[in-house]
């Protein structure tokens, strides 16, 4: 029994409907009070991966047990005060492998993202 093929639904504006690989958001109408605005089509780039050596491998596995150390959280009364010591911890041997400036940019994706996520944006985007 062959899948079911999966597509993006198409918006009203829209010329085409949103590819799914490589990402790209189609050009698009949108009637305003204001009169018509047209967006363009835009390709979202994907993130470039880190080099993982010896240094990212390491913060990695911080970030990875940050993650994790929210597992805890959900024991009554003493939970969230283990998984905050935990988190900390690691935090802390966090910003002692990082740069200043990769710890700013973790620190800025680590607000919308998991730590994972957050670290492996910060470590892949060089300025």
């Amino acid at each position: 029994m062959p899948l079911p093929k999966f597509e993006l639904p198409k918006l009203p504006g829209q010329e085409k409907r949103t590819k799914l690989f490589p990402p790209t958001l189609p050009k698009t109408r949108v009637p305003t009070p204001f009169g018509t605005v047209y967006l363009p089509e835009h390709k979202i780039g994907l993130p470039k991966m880190p080099s993982l050596d010896e240094r990212t491998r390491s913060a990695m596995k911080h970030a990875v047990a940050m993650d994790l150390s929210l597992i805890p959280g959900l024991i009554p009364w003493v939970g969230d005060i283990l998984s905050e010591t935990v988190s900390d911890l690691h935090t802390a041997e966090l910003r002692k492998i990082l740069t200043p400036s990769q710890y700013d940019r973790f620190v800025k994706y680590d607000k919308v993202n998991p730590n994972t996520i957050a670290l492996m944006r910060a470590l892949g985007k060089e300025d």
